[in-house]
């Protein structure tokens, strides 16, 4: 990859990168987060459970007489430690008495009768540590072991009781233990995936901008040389046209003077020198034209043949054989057909001359099928192309012969490329030039 795409490509996986760490910490997040609220939902619970527990104190006190069985109240109400009668207690008296390591009396003046509260083991839970306070404002009375007032997560919420105004308190930390791992191996499997989807599909991006840039280029280059190219056209033009106005001058003079034996010279060399114009004339049109046309169902094999016969009298005097493996002489192409003619007419011309003087000369041209499209692979016995010939062989002018204008290849290019097809270069193993052209396929 060139120099170029790095910083495009850092960028990339800059962003990859930082997507795959947001979509891991949202992750980790919304775990903890869950944490968080099944612990909250945990505290609340227990809230519930311990104002369970008060309203059996408050519901049960005053329908106590002093005499019945600890042992057969504590079988239900397993918070009560004691029960007693009091003397003379006062009707305005508290009803709430702190006792210490977090009991408290609750009393019955109307029958002079307590009963001591334990609440220890309604304070235990796997998920929250608890703590009681046996006022609003005091610090705790009774607590777990793991309650911290420096836990990550804190909870209170006051009991709204007359007789048993206690506040609840509840802490709990993350359970870095209790988080899922297969979220985050299946985010990061997924991240992968579509890392390694994107940047195959930003290398084909780059490599078809690559293409169109080398195409743009080849167009450019062409355009700019044109400019000379045309000075020499016309300087071409202008020696015929010279010659033919000279000879018709000639002519008019001849008529004068009544030589009319000398005419046919006269019209003869004018013929020639039209037919040199012509012909000079055809040649640059083929190279500039960029006319539009509509692509339709074209057989390679039927314009293959046609290009055979033109170029028969070069076969046989080179003494080249000519092998065909058309594997599928139905299938049609979508392209234009004087495109595809001018295509294999340049391709087998090149081939022709590269294998002139040589031994055992021959030209082979194979079809196969590929998705979506036919492949069409044109090689020779000749001497191939050189590392040069490879990589400058479809600029414009450029040509390995002495008298070749170097505008054959650059024509293929062009047309394969007008033709949406794609032209690939490359040498056989065994020696000899190997062109493939990819065609799409005609539905």
């Amino acid at each position: 990859m060139p120099h170029t795409y790095r910083p495009w490509m850092k960028r990339y996986w800059l962003v990859w990168l930082l997507l795959t760490l947001a979509t891991l910490l949202a992750l980790f997040a919304d775990q903890i987060l869950q944490q968080q609220q099944a612990s909250e939902a945990n505290f609340h619970e227990q809230f519930n459970r311990i104002a369970t527990y008060q309203t059996q104190n408050e519901t049960l006190l005053p329908l106590l007489s002093g005499d019945e069985d600890l042992l057969t109240l504590q079988g239900k109400f397993p918070q009560l430690v004691m029960l007693e009668r009091t003397v003379n207690r006062p009707l305005t008296a508290p009803r709430f008495e702190e006792v210490s390591g977090g009991r408290y009396w609750l009393y019955n003046p109307y029958r002079q009768i307590r009963m001591l509260v334990d609440l220890h083991f309604a304070l235990q839970s796997a998920d929250v540590a608890l703590a009681l306070a046996f006022h609003i404002h005091a610090p705790p009375a009774i607590q777990s072991a793991a309650y911290s007032e420096n836990a990550r997560w804190q909870w209170q919420r006051p009991f709204i009781n007359h007789y048993q105004p206690f506040l609840l308190k509840g802490s709990a930390d993350p359970d870095w233990r209790a988080l899922h791992v297969l979220p985050f191996v299946l985010a990061l499997v997924v991240w992968l995936v579509i890392g390694v989807l994107g940047w195959w599909l930003l290398l084909h991006w780059r490599r078809h901008v690559e293409m169109r840039l080398r195409a743009d280029y080849f167009q450019r280059t062409r355009r700019e040389d044109l400019g000379e190219f045309t000075a020499g056209i016309i300087h071409e033009i202008n020696q015929p046209l010279t010659a033919i106005n000279t000879w018709l001058h000639s002519s008019q003079l001849l008529l004068k003077q009544g030589k009319h034996e000398n005419l046919p010279q006269a019209l003869n060399a004018m013929s020639l020198q039209t037919e040199r114009l012509a012909g000079l004339l055809q040649r640059f049109r083929d190279i500039v034209s960029e006319r539009p046309v509509a692509m339709s169902a074209v057989s390679p094999e039927v314009v293959w043949r046609r290009v055979t016969v033109l170029l028969q009298q070069e076969l046989d005097d080179g003494d080249i054989e000519l092998r065909q493996q058309f594997q599928h002489d139905q299938a049609q192409v979508l392209s234009d057909p004087q495109w595809l003619e001018q295509v294999f007419h340049n391709v087998l011309q090149n081939a022709i001359h590269m294998q002139q003087g040589r031994p055992d000369a021959w030209v082979k041209i194979a079809s196969e099928h590929v998705p979506h499209g036919i492949k069409i692979i044109i090689s020779d016995n000749g001497p191939g192309f050189t590392a040069e010939g490879l990589a400058q062989a479809c600029m414009p002018f450029y040509s390995s012969r002495a008298n070749s204008m170097g505008l054959g290849m650059t024509l293929v290019e062009s047309l394969m490329l007008r033709m949406n097809g794609q032209l690939r270069l490359a040498n056989r193993a065994a020696g000899g030039a190997e062109i493939t052209l990819i065609f799409q396929l005609a539905e």
